[in-house]
């Protein structure tokens, strides 16, 4: 999982990944454009798209505020989405400043990735009722089963088994 690789002109490309939300006030129809000018952005600073998911309106778990101009965006919903891309430490610098200025996107953050597909396969097991029934007091009581030895070992057999073990 490898997230530089050195080109031959020595610029170092790093995995990065945007998540993005834009305001719920675009109309569905301008959301696809919004996400291809998004991708025009990263290849304008040398970046490369390796993959990415179209946005979808999300409920948002606190309201947000966007203020553009004069006016103060109150937020309960958003399209959300990513694009995972590489570029160089220069590009994304430029990246930044570009989402800082575009008036639709509600909130971003870019980290740095990995190039493999790193979402969860499969749903993630739930506790059933039975689990949570069995436990009391916020303790969950487990049997364990102790090894029953039947005789100590002298330190001679130890040092012995251990000679035995040592290649020489």
């Amino acid at each position: 999982m490898e997230t530089e690789k050195t080109l031959e002109k020595g610029d170092n490309l790093t995995i990065y990944e945007v998540s993005y939300l834009l305001l719920p006030s675009l109309a569905l129809e301008q959301v696809p454009a919004k996400v291809t000018a998004l991708k025009k952005t990263l290849t304008s600073v040398g970046g490369q798209v390796i993959s990415d998911e179209n946005p979808i309106l999300i409920d948002l778990a606190y309201p947000m505020t966007k203020v553009v101009g004069t006016i103060r965006h109150k937020c309960t919903m958003g399209y959300f989405g990513w694009v995972k891309f590489e570029t160089t430490k220069e590009g994304i610098e430029a990246i930044k400043k570009s989402l800082d200025m575009d008036n639709e996107i509600l909130r971003y953050l870019i980290i740095k990735t990995v190039r493999e597909n790193t979402l969860l396969s499969g749903k993630m097991k739930l506790k059933s009722e039975d689990d949570s029934k069995r436990q009391t007091d916020g303790y969950e009581s487990e049997t364990v089963e102790v090894p029953v030895v039947e005789k100590e070992a002298t330190p001679e057999e130890i040092d012995k088994s251990i000679d035995d073990l040592v290649i020489a």
